[in-house]
Protein backbone atom coordinates (compact mmCIF):
# COMPACT_ATOMS: atom_id res chain seq x y z
CA UNK A 1 0.00 0.00 0.00
CA UNK A 2 0.94 3.03 -1.28
CA UNK A 3 1.71 5.86 1.61
CA UNK A 4 -1.03 8.57 0.78
CA UNK A 5 -3.83 5.19 1.06
CA UNK A 6 -2.10 3.83 4.39
CA UNK A 7 -2.71 7.32 6.20
CA UNK A 8 -6.25 7.10 4.84
CA UNK A 9 -6.89 3.94 6.44
CA UNK A 10 -5.56 5.72 9.82
CA UNK A 11 -7.34 8.82 9.94
CA UNK A 12 -4.41 10.95 10.98
CA UNK A 13 -5.07 14.28 12.86
CA UNK A 14 -3.08 16.15 10.35
CA UNK A 15 0.65 16.57 8.46
CA UNK A 16 3.86 17.81 9.79
CA UNK A 17 6.62 18.15 7.82
CA UNK A 18 10.55 18.52 8.43
CA UNK A 19 13.16 19.71 6.68
CA UNK A 20 15.26 22.58 4.61
CA UNK A 21 14.18 25.94 2.34
CA UNK A 22 12.57 22.94 0.08
CA UNK A 23 10.06 21.98 2.54
CA UNK A 24 9.49 25.45 3.73
CA UNK A 25 8.23 25.78 0.03
CA UNK A 26 10.92 27.96 -1.37
CA UNK A 27 9.82 28.77 -4.80
CA UNK A 28 6.94 27.48 -5.41
CA UNK A 29 4.61 30.43 -6.93
CA UNK A 30 2.46 30.30 -4.89
CA UNK A 31 1.73 28.26 -1.42
CA UNK A 32 -0.73 25.93 -2.34
CA UNK A 33 1.71 24.25 -5.11
CA UNK A 34 4.43 23.98 -2.46
CA UNK A 35 4.91 20.05 -1.94
CA UNK A 36 3.65 20.04 1.38
CA UNK A 37 0.29 21.89 0.73
CA UNK A 38 -0.47 19.88 -2.28
CA UNK A 39 0.58 16.66 -0.10
CA UNK A 40 -1.81 17.37 2.54
CA UNK A 41 -4.70 18.41 0.33
CA UNK A 42 -4.33 14.86 -1.09
CA UNK A 43 -5.03 13.04 2.11
CA UNK A 44 -7.01 15.59 3.69
CA UNK A 45 -4.43 16.23 6.40
CA UNK A 46 -4.98 19.47 7.29
CA UNK A 47 -3.66 20.91 9.73
CA UNK A 48 -0.32 21.24 7.90
CA UNK A 49 2.04 22.02 10.78
CA UNK A 50 5.70 22.87 8.71
CA UNK A 51 8.53 22.41 10.71
CA UNK A 52 10.86 23.46 8.16
CA UNK A 53 13.70 26.18 8.30
CA UNK A 54 15.99 27.49 5.73
CA UNK A 55 19.39 26.91 5.77
CA UNK A 56 19.07 23.46 7.88
CA UNK A 57 21.08 20.42 8.29
CA UNK A 58 19.93 17.43 9.87
CA UNK A 59 23.42 16.91 11.67
CA UNK A 60 24.66 18.69 14.96
CA UNK A 61 28.58 17.71 13.47
CA UNK A 62 30.85 20.62 13.74
CA UNK A 63 30.89 22.61 10.49
CA UNK A 64 34.36 24.11 9.77
CA UNK A 65 33.85 26.83 12.50
CA UNK A 66 34.12 24.04 15.18
CA UNK A 67 30.50 24.61 16.05
CA UNK A 68 27.40 22.41 14.82
CA UNK A 69 24.65 24.57 12.27
CA UNK A 70 22.52 26.53 14.18
CA UNK A 71 18.92 24.69 13.99
CA UNK A 72 19.96 21.35 12.70
CA UNK A 73 17.17 19.13 13.11
CA UNK A 74 18.49 16.76 15.66
CA UNK A 75 18.38 19.47 17.89
CA UNK A 76 15.07 20.49 17.23
CA UNK A 77 13.21 17.36 16.28
CA UNK A 78 11.74 16.39 19.78
CA UNK A 79 10.24 20.53 20.04
CA UNK A 80 8.83 20.03 16.78
CA UNK A 81 7.92 15.99 16.20
CA UNK A 82 7.36 15.09 19.52
CA UNK A 83 5.95 18.31 21.22
CA UNK A 84 2.61 16.60 22.35
CA UNK A 85 0.87 13.62 21.40
CA UNK A 86 -0.71 13.53 18.33
CA UNK A 87 -1.70 11.60 15.22
CA UNK A 88 -0.03 13.36 12.35
CA UNK A 89 1.86 12.39 9.38
CA UNK A 90 4.87 13.05 9.59
CA UNK A 91 7.53 13.49 6.49
CA UNK A 92 11.25 14.19 6.69
CA UNK A 93 12.70 15.99 3.40
CA UNK A 94 16.63 16.23 5.12
CA UNK A 95 20.16 15.92 3.28
CA UNK A 96 20.53 18.61 0.59
CA UNK A 97 22.32 20.87 2.59
CA UNK A 98 24.16 18.25 4.84
CA UNK A 99 25.51 16.57 1.05
CA UNK A 100 26.23 19.83 -0.72
CA UNK A 101 28.82 21.29 2.73
CA UNK A 102 31.63 20.38 1.76
CA UNK A 103 34.19 22.87 4.02
CA UNK A 104 34.71 19.95 6.65
CA UNK A 105 34.82 16.31 6.12
CA UNK A 106 35.97 15.30 8.65
CA UNK A 107 33.35 16.19 10.99
CA UNK A 108 30.09 16.83 8.83
CA UNK A 109 29.82 13.51 7.05
CA UNK A 110 27.87 10.93 5.76
CA UNK A 111 28.37 8.87 9.22
CA UNK A 112 27.13 11.96 11.11
CA UNK A 113 24.23 12.20 8.96
CA UNK A 114 23.16 8.66 9.33
CA UNK A 115 23.86 8.53 13.52
CA UNK A 116 21.80 11.38 13.72
CA UNK A 117 18.94 10.57 11.57
CA UNK A 118 19.00 7.33 13.27
CA UNK A 119 18.57 9.18 16.60
CA UNK A 120 15.59 10.83 15.34
CA UNK A 121 14.05 7.49 13.91
CA UNK A 122 14.33 5.53 16.80
CA UNK A 123 12.69 8.48 18.77
CA UNK A 124 10.06 8.43 16.50
CA UNK A 125 9.45 5.19 16.37
CA UNK A 126 9.37 5.06 20.40
CA UNK A 127 6.53 7.21 20.54
CA UNK A 128 4.40 5.73 18.35
CA UNK A 129 4.68 7.20 15.26
CA UNK A 130 6.04 4.62 13.23
CA UNK A 131 3.16 3.36 11.18
CA UNK A 132 3.12 7.31 9.79
CA UNK A 133 6.46 8.25 8.92
CA UNK A 134 8.25 8.82 5.10
CA UNK A 135 11.12 9.75 4.93
CA UNK A 136 12.44 11.26 1.37
CA UNK A 137 15.71 11.69 -0.40
CA UNK A 138 17.00 14.46 -1.12
CA UNK A 139 16.33 16.18 -3.44
CA UNK A 140 17.86 16.22 -7.10
CA UNK A 141 20.67 18.81 -7.57
CA UNK A 142 21.24 20.06 -11.49
CA UNK A 143 24.93 19.76 -12.05
CA UNK A 144 25.46 23.57 -12.25
CA UNK A 145 24.41 23.32 -8.45
CA UNK A 146 27.63 21.83 -7.35
CA UNK A 147 28.57 25.60 -7.75
CA UNK A 148 26.14 27.52 -5.99
CA UNK A 149 25.87 27.91 -2.77
CA UNK A 150 26.99 30.08 0.53
CA UNK A 151 30.01 29.23 1.76
CA UNK A 152 30.79 26.00 2.81
CA UNK A 153 28.00 24.54 0.12
CA UNK A 154 29.78 24.68 -3.20
CA UNK A 155 31.90 21.89 -4.54
CA UNK A 156 30.72 18.50 -4.26
CA UNK A 157 30.69 16.03 -6.35
CA UNK A 158 27.76 13.72 -7.86
CA UNK A 159 29.09 10.81 -6.33
CA UNK A 160 29.89 12.29 -3.06
CA UNK A 161 26.08 13.39 -3.13
CA UNK A 162 24.67 10.48 -4.19
CA UNK A 163 25.73 8.74 -0.86
CA UNK A 164 23.40 11.01 1.08
CA UNK A 165 20.67 9.40 -1.16
CA UNK A 166 21.46 5.81 -0.81
CA UNK A 167 22.15 6.42 3.05
CA UNK A 168 18.09 7.80 3.45
CA UNK A 169 17.29 4.43 1.42
CA UNK A 170 18.92 2.69 3.64
CA UNK A 171 17.63 4.17 6.85
CA UNK A 172 14.00 3.61 5.56
CA UNK A 173 14.74 -0.17 5.25
CA UNK A 174 16.42 -0.61 8.53
CA UNK A 175 13.66 1.34 10.28
CA UNK A 176 11.00 0.05 7.87
CA UNK A 177 9.07 3.47 7.61
CA UNK A 178 7.87 4.29 3.85
CA UNK A 179 10.50 5.43 1.72
CA UNK A 180 9.77 8.58 -1.28
CA UNK A 181 12.53 8.36 -3.89
CA UNK A 182 12.55 12.07 -4.30
CA UNK A 183 15.91 12.21 -6.33
CA UNK A 184 15.29 9.11 -7.86
CA UNK A 185 11.93 10.68 -8.96
CA UNK A 186 13.33 13.89 -10.05
CA UNK A 187 16.39 12.91 -11.71
CA UNK A 188 14.04 10.95 -14.42
CA UNK A 189 13.09 14.20 -15.61
CA UNK A 190 16.45 15.41 -17.29
CA UNK A 191 19.14 17.82 -15.22
CA UNK A 192 17.83 21.20 -14.48
CA UNK A 193 14.07 21.06 -15.75
CA UNK A 194 12.65 20.70 -12.35
CA UNK A 195 14.89 23.85 -10.73
CA UNK A 196 13.72 27.38 -10.60
CA UNK A 197 15.83 30.24 -11.93
CA UNK A 198 17.86 29.71 -8.55
CA UNK A 199 19.33 26.47 -9.34
CA UNK A 200 19.11 25.93 -5.65
CA UNK A 201 14.95 25.29 -4.81
CA UNK A 202 11.98 23.62 -7.11
CA UNK A 203 9.87 24.93 -9.66
CA UNK A 204 6.21 24.53 -9.37
CA UNK A 205 7.02 20.82 -11.61
CA UNK A 206 9.66 20.05 -9.00
CA UNK A 207 7.20 20.78 -5.95
CA UNK A 208 4.77 18.49 -7.48
CA UNK A 209 7.09 16.23 -8.27
CA UNK A 210 8.30 15.34 -4.56
CA UNK A 211 4.43 15.49 -3.57
CA UNK A 212 3.87 12.85 -6.15
CA UNK A 213 6.66 11.06 -4.60
CA UNK A 214 5.73 11.27 -0.96
CA UNK A 215 2.08 10.25 -1.71
CA UNK A 216 3.56 6.84 -3.86
CA UNK A 217 6.01 6.35 -0.89
CA UNK A 218 6.50 2.48 -0.31
CA UNK A 219 8.03 0.37 2.59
Amino acid sequence: MRFAEHLKSLEISGTRVFGDSITAGFNASRAELAWPALFASAVEGFPIRNHAIPGTVLQGSKLVDGKPRSNNGVGRFVQALLDRPHEDAILILYGYNDGRYTAAPETMSVAGFVRDYSRILKALIAAGHGQRIAIGSPPYIPDVGFSVGSAGFTGQTREGFERYVEAVRELARQFSVFYAPVYERMMEHGDGLLASPDITHPNDAGHRVIFETFRDAAR
